[in-house]
């Protein structure tokens, strides 16, 4: 009897350390943000046993799901949340406040959406990023500022295009991947500041949502007013964080 207990007490314990290693294996994901003009579907992605939230930023007034029995949808006070029943892929549509959000929701064995903040932006903001030119733009500034936010994966800040008589300042950023790994561009925040205080009136515009492994990727970051002043780029990865200072045009 006390080798039968011996060998139960094992069984346990390595029991124990199945399911331990399993949860383990489940990584939170990032906080995603998504810039839509509502023409453009966007894929989320999800895994079975987790919930992923949609926030808008307002109150959604109509859901549409391809296959409503397959996913259990709710209402909150500014987005949704998505519970999946089974591994189906299906469309959604969000209606709110007179605009339209696109999605594609499709299962994953990789890392899934959690939390993901939908932006609306002007057509011509979330329009595919193209290099800047001379013609684009009142006054272009190169720069060629660059950080390194890992190991793998530097930030440049190529250059500066100033519109409007200074009311618009675009700045055009590339990431550079040297690694084998690809990389979400979700996992990536940039957020312009003056005098350590975020910017209110400010957006970043990426060309595509993934930064793939030795690859590099054209991304714009889009401010208003402030013209001529110096700025302070706050730039975050994988819970790292750095900073690039842009000098104002008299220095």
């Amino acid at each position: 009897m006390k080798g039968r207990s011996s060998l139960w007490w094992i069984v346990g314990i390595i029991m124990v350390f199945l399911a331990v290693a399993a949860h383990a294996s489940v990584v939170p994901s990032d906080k995603r943000t998504i810039l839509t003009s509502g023409e453009k579907v966007y894929t989320i992605q999800y895994r079975l046993g987790q919930s992923t939230v949609l926030y808008f930023g307002l109150r959604p007034e109509t859901v549409i799901c391809g296959n409503k029995n397959y996913f259990n949808i709710e209402k909150i006070k500014d987005g949704i949340t998505i519970q999946p029943l089974s591994n189906f892929s299906t469309n959604l549509t969000v209606l709110a406040q007179g605009k339209r959000f696109l999605f594609f929701l499709t299962p994953t064995t990789g890392r899934p959406d959690g939390f993901v903040e939908v932006k609306w932006v002007s057509p011509d903001e979330a329009r595919p990023v193209r290099p800047m030119t001379s013609s684009d733009a009142e006054t272009v500034r190169e720069l060629g500022q660059k950080t390194k936010l890992s190991g793998s994966v530097e930030l440049s800040i190529l250059r500066e295009r100033i519109l409007n008589k200074g009311k618009r300042r675009v700045f055009e950023v590339e990431l550079k991947n040297s690694g084998s790994q690809a990389a979400s561009t979700g996992s990536f925040e940039i957020v312009a500041t003056l005098g350590g205080t975020p910017l209110a009136r400010q957006v970043v515009v990426w060309e595509s949502e993934n930064l793939a492994a030795k690859g590099k990727l054209l991304g714009r970051v889009i401010v208003s007013d402030h013209a001529g002043k110096a700025l302070s780029f706050i730039v975050g990865h994988r819970g790292r964080s750095t900073k690039i200072v842009v000098k104002s045009h008299r220095d």
